[in-house]
């Protein structure tokens, strides 16, 4: 069967990307992110009936629904829908993209995870989904300090994992990650007709290289605002995009683009509110679809529910379900506080953050590494895109209205963003001293600032490779100018900027430190833990499990981490604490509190049994064996889980 279900995913997505290139008359790098966003919506809507694999039945119901469709059509229609295919799928633009997402995915199939944001969240999970088949219930979550973190990426990563059932492969996990920035960079090829096979390469490459000009993290990790800057920059283009034929499908990528952005991070619906007004300048200023002329100051009343509405389901309805599922963030809970208190709780070192910020927004590379050419500081990337905006209004790449207008949102929105940056550590960050150097607070501004930089970046780009050739029609320029001019400029730029570095260990770098990483991975996971793991493995076919799990005072907090992510689908909470100097009533409403179903407690030289031989039921409580939690309200008891 697992021989079977890959080729036949492959199949169902080659039909759906066909299908809709041949209905709309749009370009294979067009549908290739439409696709990918009705998909990640697709699983969406099934894990929560927990029923993810039946992507599998929908799938082959698409096949065969697809062979059934073309059997009945008249030959005239079959031979030109099998005409239109052909010359789609020798594109070069399609080629390009196919074989570098084939690279990408062979190149990273060895990836482990590594950065511990993933293994607080974003690779555990993936894990969870991969092991349960859909969303966790209410107090399951494995992840309880991000618990309204949206699924929107873990979706995908998902999609790619269960193309292996035997075995859980993070590699999958980075290639469905790749896959999902990757398709969203790939309209840059939508008007590329070359076969020179030197800057074919050189531009396969350039895609790869393009975020690296100001994200260090989306190489090394599961980065979602890294997705969303590619979701955001394509939004910006999308809407701009005067190509497309189809108002159906002009409106609908739209909406689909803003339904998976509100769904990869929870500061999504930030971007979605800049796009929408991105969207509303844009029609307002004439540039837009076509309408009749009496109708253009009511114009968004009527179009803008079109893409509005859709995020606003998908996001509410994750809203609603974190609400009924008791999950929710730590971030969540403090922003709250801000909100609904009198104490906005600003930090005391509001001076001292406003100095940090000021030197790496100034003085300060993106890049972590030191670039071979020019490192961009993040006033000097903000400068950068300014400068371009003016450049192609100048050059009339854009018309005088659609150039004042993207100058003008690419200036306010960046300066906008970076404020909202520097409120956000003087509130929400006010207690992670770490921002207080300048090293840590560019981090900070590279990471959270790539919407703006590498969204913006891309939408400008998308205007220059789609626009920018009529710059080299003049004959005084040689024959490979003409024709590859505005392509040579694009990959130029990523050569001068890039960093190569992060770029090239991301794809293979990583794999010489394979070892040294499977050595830590193996030294975080101790005698106690490694026997807390086997007693809890059988639990994982349950919905929802949630363990609290009691250790030594002196656990680093890096081996709880990393025992949480193996133990997934399993939740755990961890309670480091000296047992010997707690009473049983404040330890059993530790326990209460915990929401937990099991209890398990390490093997220790305090004596437990003080505390815990009331609510065994008569029996000598035993530490290293796994407890079910009966809880009443009033009494709590715990009962031996069979091993």
């Amino acid at each position: 069967m697992t021989y079977f279900m890959v080729p036949l995913h492959m199949l169902a997505v080659l039909i759906c990307i066909l299908v809709v290139a041949w209905r709309f008359r749009v370009r294979l790098v067009e549908t290739l992110p439409v696709f990918v966003c009705g998909l990640a919506l697709t699983l969406y809507v099934l894990a929560f009936l927990h029923h993810l694999s039946w992507i599998d039945g929908i799938a082959a119901a698409v096949v065969l629904s697809f062979f059934i469709w073309l059997s009945t059509r008249q030959k005239e229609v079959r031979q030109s829908f099998i005409s239109t295919c052909r010359s789609h799928m020798m594109q070069p633009s399609f080629i390009v993209s196919l074989t570098l997402l084939a690279v990408v995915a062979v190149c990273t199939f060895a990836k482990p995870v590594t950065w511990w944001d993933d293994f607080n969240f974003w690779a555990v999970d993936a894990r969870a989904l991969y092991f349960s088949d859909g969303f966790a219930g209410k107090y399951g979550n494995v992840a309880p300090a991000f618990g309204d973190y949206p699924p929107g990426s873990q979706l995908i990563k998902w999609w790619f994992l269960h193309l292996n059932p035997q075995e859980f492969r993070e590699g999958l996990a980075f290639a469905g990650y790749y896959t999902m920035n990757l398709v969203f960079l790939f309209p840059l090829l939508k008007k590329w007709k070359g076969k020179n096979v030197l800057i074919t390469a050189l531009m396969a490459a350039a895609l790869w290289f393009f975020p690296s000009i100001g994200e260090y993290f989306g190489y090394h990790g599961f980065c979602a605002d890294l997705t969303m800057a590619c979701i955001y920059g394509s939004f910006l283009y999308a809407v701009t995009d005067r190509e497309v034929e189809s108002e159906f499908f002009y409106y609908g990528r739209l909406a689909l683009y803003l339904s998976v952005l509100v769904l990869v991070k929870s500061i999504g619906f930030v971007w979605t509110l800049f796009g929408l007004l991105f969207f509303l300048l844009y029609q307002y200023s004439g540039e837009g679809r076509k309408w009749h002329e009496d109708d253009r100051k009511h114009a968004w009343l009527c179009r803008l529910p079109a893409i509005a509405v859709p995020p606003m389901i998908t996001g509410g309805t994750w809203m609603l379900f974190c609400l009924l599922m008791r999950r929710i963030a730590n971030s969540t809970t403090t922003a709250v506080k801000y909100v609904v208190t009198d104490d906005y709780g600003l930090s005391g070192y509001m001076g001292e953050y406003a100095a940090a910020f000021l030197r790496a927004f100034f003085g300060a590379p993106l890049h972590r590494n030191k670039s071979l050419f020019i490192d961009m500081t993040p006033v000097g990337c903000y400068l950068v895109i300014c400068l371009l905006s003016l450049f192609f209004w100048k050059r009339k790449l854009l018309s005088a209205k659609m150039g004042k207008m993207i100058l003008a949102f690419c200036t306010v929105s960046g300066a906008l963003f970076y404020g909202i940056i520097f409120l956000a550590h003087i509130t929400i960050f006010a207690g992670e001293t770490q921002y207080l150097e300048t090293s840590g607070m560019i981090l900070s501004i590279e990471r959270y600032g790539a919407p703006f930089t590498i969204g913006t970046l891309l939408f400008l780009a998308q205007i220059w490779l789609n626009h920018g050739g009529q710059l080299f029609e003049k004959e005084k320029y040689p024959r490979l100018i003409r024709q590859y001019g505005v392509q040579l400029c694009f990959i130029g730029f990523v050569a001068l900027t890039a960093n190569y570095q992060t770029g090239y260990y991301g794809l293979v770098g990583y794999r010489d430190d394979l070892e040294e990483q499977q050595r830590e991975r193996e030294a975080y996971i101790d005698e106690s833990a490694e026997a807390f793991l086997d007693a809890v493995q059988i639990l994982r076919s349950e919905d929802t499990a949630r363990v609290y799990y009691f250790r030594g005072a002196d656990t680093p907090e890096f081996q709880n981490i990393f025992t949480s992510y193996m133990a997934a689908p399993v939740s755990v909470v961890h309670k480091e604490m000296d047992l010997d100097e707690a009473s049983a009533d404040w330890v059993l409403g530790q326990i209460r509190g915990s929401h937990a179903s099991y209890l398990y407690v390490e093997e220790t030289d305090a004596d437990e049994n003080a505390i815990f031989d009331v609510v065994t039921q008569n029996e000598s409580f035993s530490c290293g064996v796994l407890y079910r939690i009966s809880d009443d309200g009033e009494n709590l008891q715990l009962t031996r889980v069979s091993q």
